[in-house]
């Protein structure tokens, strides 16, 4: 009787061990699949996050004007909203940066960004912008959302922008999310640059331009089948990490989208080494 006991315990324990473990095994077992759609819902929760700050901002200032002390208030609320975010601004009209919060870079109040793609197309339909990565006049690789501001007479007097790094955007989604899996998941533009990736070091490479991907023609094949179409999956070869080795892997992307503007997101999992397929 003793001796079954022991037994029965022995198993209970042992079921009560998987029943813990059941959710992360799981979640791991789903793969790229399960990671990549809540890297999406995230990722778009986060973009609706900025979008709403911004109308926020917006009309705030729209009720104090771009310029003084009046409008610091609500460019500092907005910038702290945002860990990811390194500045924000009030453009006016000529496009200039009027106003700018946090302290550190209002060394750039005044400077024209009135060239910058963004910036002109606000200005152009009086809508917000996400504009593609670019060398920010702050001096880094960066992507700026820009929202219209309008007075509380009706008339427009400028934008109002969150200046950020997407890598830091990205990664504050991503890491939590693989971190216990065997998936990874990296970033692109539909023109081809790397907004994040787990090896740091292709961020801001073009996956079609840099020579680090030329040799490897099924994942540039790939590449422009993510950028044609919103979502899909396939299979490419490539490094894994910073070795050298070479390995074939499954990926499957979906898209986030925010005036306009898209990003690919790209779940992949390594299948087995490249040579060595059945």
């Amino acid at each position: 009787m003793v001796k079954r006991n022991g037994i029965t315990g022995w198993l209970f324990a042992q079921a009560m061990i998987l029943l813990l473990l059941w959710p992360a095994t799981v979640y791991c077992a789903a793969g790229e699949d399960q990671v990549l759609e809540a890297a999406r819902q995230k990722v778009a929760a986060e973009l609706s996050r900025l979008d709403a700050g911004l109308r926020e901002a917006a009309a705030e200032l729209g009720k104090t004007g771009l310029a003084g002390k009046s409008a610091r208030p609500a460019l500092a609320k907005l910038c702290g909203k945002f860990d990811y975010a390194v500045d924000c601004a009030a453009v006016n009209l000529q496009g200039r940066m009027a106003t700018i919060e946090p302290e550190a870079y209002r060394r750039f109040e005044g400077k024209d960004i009135s060239g910058q793609e963004q910036v002109r197309r606000v200005f152009k339909t009086g809508r917000p912008a996400l504009s593609s990565v670019f060398v920010s006049v702050e001096g880094f690789p960066a992507v700026d959302a820009e929202y219209p501001v309008v007075s509380s007479g009706g008339k427009r007097i400028g934008s109002v922008s969150v200046l950020f790094r997407p890598e830091m955007f990205l990664g504050s989604v991503f890491v939590p999310l693989t971190r216990q899996t065997s998936v990874e998941i990296w970033a692109m533009e539909r023109g081809g640059l790397i907004l994040h990736d787990a090896d740091a070091s292709q961020i801001g490479l073009n996956l079609f331009t840099s020579k680090r991907y030329q040799p490897y023609a099924g994942l540039l094949a790939l590449g422009k089948r993510i950028a044609a179409r919103p979502q899909g999956k396939g299979v490419y070869e490539f490094t894994q990490g910073q070795s050298a080795n070479v390995v074939r892997k499954n990926a499957l992307w979906k898209t986030v989208s925010l005036y306009g503007t898209s990003w690919r997101l790209v779940a992949v999992t390594v299948e087995h080494p490249a040579g060595k397929a059945k």
